[in-house]
């Protein structure tokens, strides 16, 4: 194949796939973790029941939980001491006068 085709080619390739919702994403990964990975992400793009437990398993064994407002923030089970000093703070009065 030309050069030219297969560039052609491997564009049509990702416009498909953009269309079917999917982008590339490339990674470096020592071989023993390549099958894995590949295992996880055809698992995601390709079985939405198994893929959304994977999801939350992978999302809570990160430790990145799923905060989406500042009631989830505000409202956690952090000791007060975690917020010591944040809304105690003075009011900075540097502005201008409002218009009457």
């Amino acid at each position: 194949m030309s050069r030219k085709a297969q560039r052609r080619a491997t564009r049509r390739h990702r416009r498909r796939a953009a269309a079917r919702g999917l982008t590339r994403v490339e990674v470096q990964a020592s071989q023993k973790d390549a099958g894995l990975i590949r295992s996880l992400a055809e698992m995601l793009r390709g079985e939405p029941d198994k893929a959304e437990g994977l999801r939350s398993a992978l999302a809570k064994a990160l430790g990145q939980p799923d905060v989406q407002t500042a009631f989830d923030v505000f409202g956690s089970e952090l000791a007060d001491e975690a917020f010591a000093g944040i809304f105690n703070q003075p009011r900075q009065r540097d502005g201008r006068e409002a218009d009457p």
